[in-house]
């Protein structure tokens, strides 16, 4: 493989997460996986020069979320760590969550007069959202009234929403009911305590007055007009607060980045103590800027000794069920790689590529799957097998690993373990 040098002193390590790559054998498409079917010559040889294998980003046949994906992968215990994925949200999102506060994880969603869900999404919304949160920031509610409600919108469709005050708690149930044609849910209590009743008296009260705000609003106004869904309400998910873990820095002594648009991935990052890089053009969805994101990834390791690149076009295709824009998606991220392995020097730096988890195109949501891995290195035994994909990484030379095993592998390498015992 051609490199050329970039002046790296010392050796560094990047992870790439092509976020849901994973897939199932589909049969109208030759019982082949949009990996498979894809044109990637740059991941291939990758594979071919380094280890290869199966990871089971928590365990096997457990489809984990991303959030917990991601503890995981960096090699935090998700059992252990783990506390709702709101407060990742949030502090993706640059939200200062005080230990009291409740998080929770939004879409801009689509409803009718009953409460019968017809988008999550609201026809996947892009513009006009930062109208409709500012109608909703600081909304007073008449349940819970020495609550502050706290309202954001982040990537499209999404936003976050944080319940500032005391005595509430994480364990209660979503509102968003995660289907179409049925109503939204109401949110219970998870544990039989005042807090808990307390903490879904507030959103419940905020998910009917979020309908109320937003049915009429002059955005909504305009997006019927136009023949687009309506963004008329807001569907929360995932309570959380906020995580107490060991940054990366501390734990290994590196120097660590991330260049992540999603709010999720970006809280991830800042909690494990990495500075987050923006790249202009970088949106979260099938048109992000790919080439951007390696020129961004290429300079970023000449300052940083392990830096995350993520990439979320492939999971949003696989919960579309499109195998073709699924495998177009892996074919970029297949020429990103290829631009960001010409740029840096690959007899210092260690390429390891995976997923987070599978959302196969069949299922439309994550599964329980294990997902393709490869570490490319100046010192990796070569795996010799023929492509980057689920069935040939299987017979690959690095076997069955577990998502938690990745950083310890990577950090191993840059000589950031120390010895177990004399």
């Amino acid at each position: 493989m051609s490199s050329r040098g970039s002046g790296l002193q010392s050796k560094k390590a990047i992870l790439i997460i092509c976020d849901g790559m994973g897939d199932r054998p589909q049969k109208d498409f030759g019982n082949r996986t949009p990996l498979e079917a894809a044109y990637t010559p740059h991941l291939d040889r990758l594979a071919k020069n380094g280890w290869t294998g199966l990871m089971d980003p928590v365990s096997p046949g457990t489809p984990p979320g991303s959030d917990v994906a991601h503890f995981s992968l960096f090699g935090y215990d998700p059992y252990k760590y783990y506390t709702g994925r709101g407060g990742l949200e949030a502090a993706g999102a640059g939200i200062q969550l005080a230990p009291t506060d409740v998080a929770f994880r939004c879409n801009f969603s689509t409803v009718d007069d009953n409460f019968t869900v017809s988008d999550r999404r609201a026809g996947r919304i892009k513009d006009g959202t930062a109208d409709l949160a500012k109608a909703l920031n600081g909304m007073r509610l008449e349940t819970v009234r020495d609550l502050t409600v706290e309202f954001v919108q982040t990537v499209e469709h999404r936003g976050v929403l944080v319940l500032r005050g005391s005595r509430l708690s994480r364990h209660v149930s979503d509102v968003d009911p995660h289907q179409l044609g049925v109503r939204v849910l109401e949110s219970k209590p998870l544990e039989n305590s005042p807090e808990a009743a307390r903490t879904t008296n507030a959103l419940n009260e905020f998910t009917r007055r979020s309908y109320e705000v937003l049915k009429n609003h002059p955005v909504n106004i305009e997006r019927i007009r136009v023949g687009e869904k309506p963004a008329n309400i807001i569907l929360a998910r995932g309570a959380g607060t906020f995580p107490q873990i060991t940054p990366l820095s501390r734990l290994y002594g590196v120097r660590t980045a991330c260049i992540a648009v999603v709010a999720l991935v970006r809280g991830i990052c800042k909690i494990a103590g990495m500075d987050v890089i923006d790249v202009e053009g970088a949106t979260g969805g099938l048109n992000t800027n790919f080439m951007g994101k390696a020129e961004a990834a290429s300079e970023a390791l000449q300052r940083y000794d392990y830096v995350l690149l993520h990439v979320k076009a492939t999971d949003v295709a696989g919960h579309d069920g499109n195998f073709e824009a699924k495998k177009k998606a892996i074919e970029s991220i297949d020429r990103m790689i290829g631009r960001l392995t010409q740029a840096i020097d690959l007899s210092q730096c260690y390429v390891v590529v995976t997923a987070d988890h599978t959302t196969s195109v069949s299922v439309r949501d994550h599964s329980g799957d294990p997902v393709p891995i490869l570490i490319f290195g100046p010192d990796v035994l070569a795996s010799d097998v023929t492509r980057f994909c689920e069935r040939s990484v299987a017979h690959g030379n690095l076997g069955r690993i577990r998502g938690f095993d990745i950083t310890p592998i990577v950090m191993n390498y840059l000589g950031k373990i120390k010895k177990f015992g004399y």
